[in-house]
């Protein structure tokens, strides 16, 4: 895992219900040979974050606590050859299909209104994690009434250190989640 953040003390401070776990039959098969990555999706998993990822909902462990619409059906087959690898549809991230890589564990998304077919967003599952928890964490609620500037500092907040873990998010190849940024005020 690319992470090292103390994910216990997040799954213990999360939402009930915010975070999407795999099955362990599926995490297994998914990313076979991989046991961190494997214990990661089963005991951490992704941030639901308020509809920023949704799980496949075949994929998924299901917990009462979980949101009916956390849960998302598949673009297309469940395996699709590419020039990239093969790659396995995980679930959704705005508005785009996010992808396993199951020959190298990397994060790729299909978004429809990108010049690429596919792009590759996150070195690993755990980096796609943090930036979707750092994301919820960091925007302000509309109860606050946020101005620019606030949506500037999250902006700032959620960009910071990043790079530490995963350089791919915001490198220079990377397009997916600056479109996410030039948008964020409206997630």
């Amino acid at each position: 895992m690319l992470v090292g953040i103390d994910w216990p003390v997040l799954v213990e401070r999360a939402a009930p219900g915010d975070l999407l776990r795999f099955r362990p039959e599926v995490a297994a098969e998914l990313w076979s040979g991989d046991t961190d990555a494997v214990r990661f999706v089963t005991e951490v998993g992704v941030p639901f974050s308020n509809g920023l990822f949704r799980i496949l909902e075949e994929l998924a462990e299901r917990r009462p606590d979980n949101p009916d619409w956390a849960f998302a059906r598949p673009l297309t087959d469940a395996l699709v050859e590419t020039e990239h690898g093969r790659l396995r549809q995980l679930g959704e991230l705005y508005g785009g299909f996010v992808f396993l890589n199951l020959d190298d564990g990397t994060i790729w998304v299909c978004d429809p209104d990108a010049d690429e077919e596919y792009e590759l967003i996150h070195r690993d599952i755990s980096s796609l994690s943090y930036l979707v928890y750092k994301i919820e964490v960091e925007k302000p609620s509309p109860d606050e009434r946020p101005t620019p500037y606030d949506w500037a500092n999250a902006e700032e907040c959620v960009r910071e250190g990043m790079e530490r873990w995963d350089d791919v998010p915001f490198g220079d190849d990377t397009q997916f989640w600056e479109a996410f940024m030039d948008s964020y005020h409206m997630t």
